[in-house]
């Protein structure tokens, strides 16, 4: 039996499962924000809509990033190696350009299918900000 999930019912599920939490944005009531213990509680965006629920990571200012241009050529090259299950994109919020990461699945897979892209989310977030993020954000600003 296949659910189609609905905010109220995504929430609910990831509230009970085992080291998420989840919240509505307090900003667009139709976006949750769960968040993974095992990955650092890195905010994840989740909205439900045509037929499929979108996850996203809000990364950081694309002007905070050395060689933008490089960086992005790079990922272009190499985000399906470096990143599984999720894209890289550039948002604008509040007129400044943001990198975001994101993934999306069908609104009716299983509950443990979204647990995994969620958490692979996350994982591929911190992982990105670490390893290719402005030096200020991994802490090697000088």
């Amino acid at each position: 039996m296949t659910q189609t999930w609905t905010v109220d019912s995504l929430m609910g599920a990831l509230q009970a499962a085992d080291g998420f939490e989840c919240t509505r944005s307090e900003t667009a009531p139709d976006v949750l924000v769960a968040t993974v213990e095992a990955e650092g509680d890195f905010p994840i965006h989740v909205s439900i809509g045509s037929g499929q629920i979108l996850s996203a990571a809000i990364l950081w200012p694309r002007d905070m990033q050395d060689d933008s241009e490089a960086f992005e050529a790079m990922m272009l090259c190499s985000h399906k190696v470096l990143l599984p299950l999720s894209a890289l994109s550039v948002d604008t919020i509040d007129g400044r350009e943001y990198y975001e990461l994101f993934g999306s699945i069908a609104q009716g897979s299983s509950l443990d299918d979204i647990l995994t892209e969620i958490t692979t989310l996350a994982q591929n977030a911190l992982e990105l900000a670490r390893e290719l993020g402005p030096k200020s954000l991994s802490g090697d600003a000088q």
